[in-house]
């Protein structure tokens, strides 16, 4: 019997172990975030409506537009502006795949940064600091 390995999204030379565990869940959905444990069936978890009362708490309105990390966001974009003017120019969907896997048509090294970058966040957030059960 074989076993489906699903193919490996790079962290582009990333060394930050607890980022990478946090940036992994976050891509497979099965993080902190309210959206996630309410699909999952998490006791603590009785809807998806983030805390900060603006919509369901999905990966996206994390990185995008909950106005509880509205100050630390800012310092992401600047970051992620600095590599290309136009990238938060993306659709919402775009911008998400972006922080949380980088863009085949990007350098190496300017995945590493974009990657880096959303880390930062994830960390300086404070959001994934409780266990996940």
């Amino acid at each position: 019997m074989s076993f489906i390995k699903p193919r490996a999204d790079s962290i582009f030379g990333v060394h930050n172990p607890l980022g990478i565990k946090l940036l992994c869940r976050l891509r497979i959905g099965l993080s902190h975030l309210r959206e996630h444990k309410f699909k999952h069936g998490f006791l603590d978890s009785l809807d998806p409506i983030c805390v900060c009362g603006q919509g369901i708490e999905t990966t996206a309105h994390y990185f995008l537009h909950c106005g509880l990390f509205d100050f630390t966001r800012t310092t992401l974009f600047n970051s992620i502006r600095g590599i290309n003017p136009d990238i938060l120019n993306r659709t919402d969907i775009d911008i998400t795949k972006l922080l949380l896997y980088g863009d085949p048509n990007f350098t190496m090294n300017t995945n590493k940064i974009i990657l880096e970058s959303s880390i930062e966040f994830l960390i300086n957030t404070k959001r994934f600091d409780c266990c996940l059960f």
